[in-house]
């Protein structure tokens, strides 16, 4: 259950570092009539998504498209802000706009595959994706979008496919996009079993990227599964010193020391779990944890031991 929580986290916040916006796009005829308006409006949108200014950046677009209803590069842009937004149906009508007006648009492809990929359609945004690879072999985030999707339906020797072709793809140059990649195929292997391997691509990520919380984190859960319970707690350790808001890092953390016999600090790793789900607003997984807390504190006696 936590790897599969994991792998749901990690895909969210993965595809969420590795999309980019499209700074081209040209404007239809209607555009060159008046192009300052349009295009105007249009790079305003993408210097508001660049900044994380969503609804901004949806108004500028809106703007933009209003001027000249063809300009296909708007369209694909406001597909991507919709989905930073979560809404993926009006995202993909976006997308099937901007296809319309400008059918080799492969960013546009590839936001509505996303855009499916969310909304739970895997076929749906493969078929995208793969349209996306036809128009533009050589980029890498078609290939990683798509191993994302194979992955999700669990069918992890394409997902892993999908992965080697979007590393060779890469400059080694990008150590943030290289680390999340394997950190993903790392999760492959695990589906797999392949526990040497995934364990592999984790050090490969930290490597990459040494304060990548989530590689820390399912580094860490491996060396539990093999019965490495101190590595575990380090691991856990390192995941919280770049991540202090990740509750099942806590959590494991402190379900390993209580197992060690560390029940004070055990409690306290709960305690710190707990106030995590509370303010992300996951209310079950926070009474769980408090019932779970209550039946240490009933069973619990003895002293304290050494501290991990």
């Amino acid at each position: 259950m936590l790897a599969q929580f994991a792998r749901r986290k990690l895909a969210k916040f993965l595809i969420s570092v590795l999309l980019f916006v499209s700074l081209f796009g040209r404007a239809t005829q209607a555009a060159e009539i008046n192009p300052i308006s349009a295009q105007e409006w249009f790079k305003a949108g993408v210097e508001e998504t660049q900044q994380g200014h969503y609804q901004q950046a949806l108004l500028d677009f809106d703007k933009a498209i209003a001027l000249d209803s063809n300009f296909a590069a708007a369209y694909s842009n406001r597909c991507l802000v919709l989905i930073y937004l979560n809404d993926y149906q009006q995202a993909k009508q976006d997308c099937t706009h901007a296809l319309q007006h400008q059918p080799t648009n492969d960013l546009a492809y590839l936001h509505r595959g996303l855009a499916a990929y969310r909304l739970g359609d895997y076929q749906g945004a493969i078929a995208d994706y793969n349209a996306a690879i036809q128009l533009k072999p050589d980029g890498f985030l078609a290939y990683y979008n798509r191993g994302l999707a194979y992955a999700a339906q669990e069918k992890y020797l394409e997902a892993i496919a999908d992965y080697n072709q979007a590393l060779r793809q890469m400059s080694a140059l990008d150590g943030t996009q290289l680390a999340t990649i394997y950190n993903d195929r790392g999760l492959a292997y695990f589906g797999l079993g392949n526990l040497e391997k995934a364990i592999a691509d984790y050090d490969r990520a930290i490597r990459f990227d040494s304060k990548n919380s989530l590689a820390y984190y399912n580094r860490a859960f491996i060396c539990q599964r093999q019965g490495r319970y101190r590595e575990a707690i380090a691991n856990f350790t390192l995941s919280l010193q770049n991540d202090p808001n990740r509750a099942e890092a806590y959590i494991n953390r402190g379900l390993l020391r209580h197992q060690l016999g560390y029940y004070q600090t055990a409690l306290t790793d709960l305690r710190l779990g707990a106030e995590c789900f509370c303010q992300q607003g996951k209310l079950v997984a926070y009474r769980h944890i408090l019932k779970l807390i209550e039946q240490i504190q009933q069973s619990f006696s003895g002293s304290e031991n050494i501290i991990v």
